[in-house]
């Protein structure tokens, strides 16, 4: 004759428990992740911020070094990385997808800037004015 065992209820316990023990380890994984995904995005998002911040200073900067010492300057832009941005002033504007020089040559009314790749924009800005564009970012630096 076949004999039943009583069940003992405090195994069966214990694996519930460790399935929900895993089942809640995988949501706070999946809670850690989201959150350490999204702040990786925001610091490359504030890198790329800041170094189109510093191209616009630099640019402004070399200009007004320019004009204020009466000489004439020349500077090398390089694109950030593989992508390119474009640089629009006054109603000109540089595409910078490669090394570009440009030279900032000062004139009684103030800086003109030229090089090769320095072309018409079509837009009129005021000429205190740099608007870079870099993906989704477009910055606008005025004078301090």
């Amino acid at each position: 004759m076949f004999m039943l065992k009583n069940l003992n209820s405090k195994k069966a316990q214990i694996s519930i428990d460790a399935i929900l023990a895993i089942m809640f380890l995988l949501l706070v994984s999946t809670l850690v992740y989201h959150n350490v995904f999204n702040t990786t995005e925001s610091f490359k998002e504030a890198e790329i911020a800041d170094r189109v911040y510093s191209i616009a200073d630099s640019f402004e900067n070399y200009a007004l070094i320019s004009y204020s010492k009466d000489m004439i300057v020349t500077i090398e832009l390089k694109p950030i990385g593989v992508n390119n941005y474009t640089i629009y002033f006054g109603n000109k504007s540089i595409v910078v997808n490669s090394k570009k020089n440009i030279t900032f040559n000062p004139t009684n009314n103030g800086v003109n800037i030229s090089g090769d790749e320095v072309k018409n924009s079509g837009k009129n800005m005021p000429n205190n004015v740099i608007n870079i564009s870099y993906g989704i970012f477009m910055w606008l630096k005025t004078p301090h």
